[in-house]
This record gives C-alpha cells, structure tokens and sequence, in this order.
C-alpha cells in the first residue's frame, strides 16, 4: 500500500508537520499535509461538523474534504491521519 496510497494529513503546525512529513517519506509512505487553510475549508467543515465542536476540528474535516473533492487524490487509495492535538 505504501507505493499506491496516499495519506493526507490536516496543517496544523507548519513547522513540527513539514519535520514530520519528511521523515515519513524516508520510509516510502506517500504522505501529503495539506497546505494553508482557507475560507473554503472552514466553510466545508461547518457543513459536517456540529458547531459545537473545537475550531480545529472544524478547520480540519474541512480541509480533508475539500482535498478529497479537489480531484487531485485517487479515492480509492487515500487516507486520511489526524493527531491529538492536546
């Protein structure tokens, strides 16, 4: 699987992610964190998430969504990894 899927991962810290993004990739997973949040993203994730829920998971499950409208990802062969972000 590690050659034909690709993980799709939510930017939640630019930073710490890009480190750990290119530390995965070392080991052939094909990992992908999304870029910058948008508008969009935020709006995609209020049509999913209770509004009740944390800002974060409303930024995140928009953005996910919104790549996996974009055409850009095989659906049959993405997955999605989201961290604990205590």
């Amino acid at each position: 699987m590690k050659e034909t899927y690709t993980i799709l991962g939510p930017q939640l810290s630019p930073l710490h992610f890009r480190l750990a993004a290119s530390a995965i990739r070392k080991h052939g997973i094909n990992l992908e964190i999304l870029s910058k949040v948008n508008k969009n993203d935020i709006e995609e994730g209020l049509r999913y998430v209770n509004n009740d829920a944390c800002y974060p998971a409303i930024v995140v499950v928009g953005q996910i969504i919104n790549a996996l409208k974009s055409g850009k990802y095989d659906l049959n062969k993405a997955a999605m990894i989201i961290s604990q972000t205590d």
